[in-house]
């Protein structure tokens, strides 16, 4: 029977929230079954409560539908709207106390079974669903309606009246308190639902954390052995081959600094991407060392004109100049060879600005396929630092990119 009935819970569940139970939090799964329970318990006390009032205490039929309607109304009212609730609990009991009053002896009043059920389900909802201090105030108005009842309207307050209203008290305090327990079970379900989830997704980052360092030992494994062999081979060309010409020396050596220069950057990024607490023991490039990244790039072949500056700026601006100028002449390089190239850095105090132009491509040539991903990746290092960058074709069929950084900046971030 149990397993029968797990197997039917996650089709309700879907039926009823669209969503799987496993998906569903406590709080949720709680509602479902609160509105379950109220419905059926609506149907019944109306069905019971209306013909034992009407016959057992002598009251006109259309009279006791009015009141228990209204008093079993209240229930369904609580779940949502706790002023609406507790208005039509107050007043469907007096109604169905002051129609009820000229019962015969033997008779359960002010309250009457049905009428105390209704209200003890109607309490019970409040202090599930909404703060105490509503489930607080329709007992309260129980209290005070047991009390002042028998006196308004000139009744004997007997031993069966006095049994009556501290049934009716202590039945609906058990129930307002039963239901805050529930409550708060409900919210701790909930919490530790929610930490649940939060463990869950930790572990699934820590494990993509792992992988992403696994691939980073596979990459550099692979990459730096390239590298390695590369930088090998430039710089015993010489003592290998020892009829090579000077320049032709020249070429390897500046082939061999080039590769450990990227071996070096490589392995700086695999510290990042493990995570390392250390710090790089190499400096970051800067604003200094564009000039030596233009020469090296001269050495394939392409035509620059350099124009620097010897301007102070802060190490992450001199950082974002180099990489722009870096990712720039590597564009060049890739979608228009044979083109010449001008690289121009000027600081005015406030900006520095960076411009490359590169002419049109020559026609025979042909572009080297990339990712399409060196302009977003400038922008996005320019934004960081609050600069902008526009990039677009000349006139002439060429390409200019322009990076503008701010030096100084106008104000505090956390104040604009």
């Amino acid at each position: 029977m149990d397993r029968t009935r797990e197997r039917r819970f996650p089709a309700v569940m879907r039926a009823l929230t669209g969503t799987d139970a496993a998906t569903v939090p406590a709080g949720r799964r709680a509602v479902v079954w609160l509105w379950t329970v109220v419905s059926v318990g609506t149907v019944v006390l109306v069905a019971v409560g209306w013909p034992v009032t009407a016959s057992g205490y002598g009251t006109g039929p259309a009279a006791a539908m009015v009141g228990t309607l209204l008093h079993c109304a209240a229930v369904a009212l609580a779940v949502r709207w706790p002023w609406a609730g507790l208005s039509a609990s107050v007043a469907g009991a007096l109604v169905l106390i002051l129609i009820t009053a000229g019962a015969a002896p033997g008779w359960p009043w002010p309250w009457p079974v049905t009428v105390l059920l209704t209200h003890c389900l109607t309490v019970f909802v409040l202090a599930l669903r909404h703060p105490w201090y509503w489930a607080a105030s329709l007992w309260s108005a129980g209290a005070l309606l047991t009390v002042l009842a028998p006196a308004a309207i000139d009744h004997h307050a007997d031993d069966v009246v006095v049994a009556n209203g501290v049934v009716l008290l202590s039945v609906s305090g058990a129930f307002a308190l039963v239901g805050l327990l529930v409550r708060l079970w409900i919210a701790s379900a909930d919490r530790a639902e929610a930490a649940q989830r939060l463990s869950a997704s930790e572990v699934a980052r820590r494990r993509e954390l792992e992988e992403r360092n696994r691939i980073a030992r596979e990459l550099h494994d692979v990459v730096a052995h390239s590298m390695s062999v590369i930088t090998v081979q430039a710089t015993t060309a010489r003592y290998r081959r020892p009829g090579i010409d000077e320049a032709v020396q020249q070429e390897f050596a500046e082939i061999a600094a080039s590769s450990r220069r990227a071996l070096g950057e490589m392995r700086g990024l695999l510290g990042i991407l493990r995570g390392h607490d250390t710090a790089p023991t190499a400096p970051l490039p800067g604003l200094p060392d564009v000039a030596d990244l233009v020469e090296a790039t001269r050495a394939s072949g392409v035509e620059i004109a350099y124009e620097g500056t010897d301007a102070e700026v802060p190490d992450a601006v001199g950082l974002t100049a180099f990489r722009v100028v870096q990712e720039a002449l590597s564009n060049a390089l890739r979608h228009a060879p044979g083109s010449s190239v001008a690289v121009t850095l000027s600081e005015d105090g406030h900006d520095l600005t960076v411009r490359i132009i590169n002419s049109a491509p020559e026609r025979s040539a042909e572009p080297a396929p990339g990712a399409r991903l060196g302009l977003a990746g400038i922008r996005e290092r320019v934004g960081a630092v609050r600069g902008t960058v526009r990039a677009g074709a000349t006139a002439d069929g060429g390409f200019e990119l322009t990076a503008v950084i701010p030096v100084v900046e106008d104000a505090d971030p956390l104040l604009t």
